[in-house]
């Protein structure tokens, strides 16, 4: 698989963590259920696997060797924009997530409060889910682009695929990319999930 064919791969399992966002957010808007510990590790998932390793992969490997590419450079920026309004929306996640536990370890919380936590959390989570749908299906028809053009030469990938070895070192190698797929696989078992994907 080459560098590009890669980051497409990954689109996948951003879809999937969209998918599960999204499916949390509408459960919560309709004032349903979904344990917090979940809403956790869909944060962990928007942090680690898609800021950290996959963007990572893009900001750190792939934009930089195709940014000097005069047709794309315009392209490149505008995702660095989107990731940074990514991160933007995971920190404000993981800012509701914590406010709602620290307000909800108090004695004698009401139903009002808690649905006034709560509506940040699920906002925040179909904005990511928004977010990612329509970002990786710009970066799909750009990546087809530059593997149409052949844009990256077979000397060229071979050095964004050892740098992408080293940005899935930086995040604790291939068991930690596991346990992120197993967390996954977690949520899209969970009975909040069943009947959506």
């Amino acid at each position: 698989m080459n560098s590009t064919q890669e980051l497409k791969k990954d689109h996948v399992t951003l879809r999937r963590i969209k998918n599960i966002a999204f499916r949390c957010s509408e459960l919560l808007y309709n004032k349903q259920c979904v344990p917090i510990e979940d809403i956790e590790i869909i944060s962990v998932l928007v942090e680690e696997f898609v800021d950290q390793f996959h963007h990572g992969k893009e900001e750190k490997a792939y934009f930089p060797e195709t940014r000097n590419k005069v047709a794309l450079s315009e392209d490149v920026r505008k995702f660095l924009i989107e990731h940074e309004f990514g991160r933007r929306i995971a920190i404000m996640l993981r800012r509701a997530i914590s406010k709602w536990k620290e307000n909800n370890s108090e004695d004698g919380i009401d139903d009002q409060k808690t649905s006034i936590l709560v509506e940040p959390i699920a906002r925040f989570l179909r904005t990511y889910a928004i977010f990612i749908e329509d970002h990786t299906s710009k970066e799909d028809l750009f990546f087809d682009q530059i593997e149409e053009r052949k844009i990256i030469s077979d000397e060229e990938d071979k050095v964004l695929n050892k740098l992408y070895e080293s940005c899935k070192s930086g995040i604790g190698g291939d068991e930690k990319i596991s346990q992120l797929l197993k967390l996954i696989d977690y949520l899209e078992a969970r009975k909040w999930m069943k009947g959506y994907i």
